[in-house]
């Protein structure tokens, strides 16, 4: 696909979520569907600058989101919009600290809705609003094809489709933790389970990576690492 393709497809999956609030009257009867507009959208996200990279901390890109009942994604999109704004050339260069970067903006958003369309179309807004940030910098061909199986597979685990208050103990959602060498450490958890209390992402842990996990290898090693024995008995 040409850039000038490229740059279209990522202008009209952001344009779906500028006009319109609704996508029918059998949705808002059905599933209570009404979106929310691009304009409170941002107005909301501004009330909370701490939570998104800056001039001062634009390193800041860490910060977790969950959207509950994410629609077709606009949250979502402005929130990673947001979070990618700082991620530069100048600041990681054109490789692997550039890529990684990129994903841990991507990694530490997460939506759930009911609506398996709308996960679709949320995952859709998400990976073009990324690809579009790397072809920005890095031109046409400039990403990775384990970068973008990574996007691909973190996407898979972080947008999801439930009911975010029936199914609540069942959710699955997978923390991605950043770790030296374009690597991520991830737990496996049912963060909205009821044991948990008060709701927090993550502060139940069950499954979790023993050996960090480079990006590359992301979409392939689907389940969590286990170090050899040598490496457990060292420890």
């Amino acid at each position: 696909m040409e850039a000038r393709q490229r740059k279209a497809l990522a202008s009209a999956v952001q344009d779906r979520g500028r006009h319109g609030q609704i996508k029918s009257r059998d949705r808002v009867r059905g599933l209570a569907e009404v979106y929310t507009h691009e304009r409170e959208v941002k107005a909301m996200l501004d009330l909370v600058p701490d939570m998104f990279p800056s001039a001062r901390d634009p390193g800041n890109t860490d910060r977790t989101f969950l959207e509950p009942a994410c629609g077709h994604g606009n949250f979502l999109v402005e929130i990673l919009h947001r979070k990618l704004t700082f991620v530069t050339l100048q600041r990681y260069g054109c490789g692997e600290r550039f890529e990684h970067r990129a994903l841990r903006c991507l990694a530490s958003v997460y939506g759930i809705d009911i609506c398996d369309d709308n996960v679709r179309e949320s995952r859709e807004r998400m990976r073009a609003v990324i690809g579009a940030h790397v072809e920005e910098y890095l031109g046409v061909d400039g990403s990775t094809a384990g970068f973008v199986a990574a996007v691909d597979a973190i996407l898979a685990t972080n947008i999801v489709c439930a009911d975010t208050l029936s199914d609540a103990a069942e959710i699955e959602l997978v923390e991605y933790q950043p770790r030296d060498g374009g690597t991520f450490v991830r737990e496996w958890s049912r963060p909205l389970h009821p044991a948990v209390g008060e709701p927090n992402l993550f502060s139940l842990q069950s499954r979790r990576d023993e050996v960090p996990v480079h990006y590359t290898e992301l979409a392939r090693q689907i389940e969590p690492t286990a170090a050899d024995l040598t490496q457990r008995k060292a420890a």
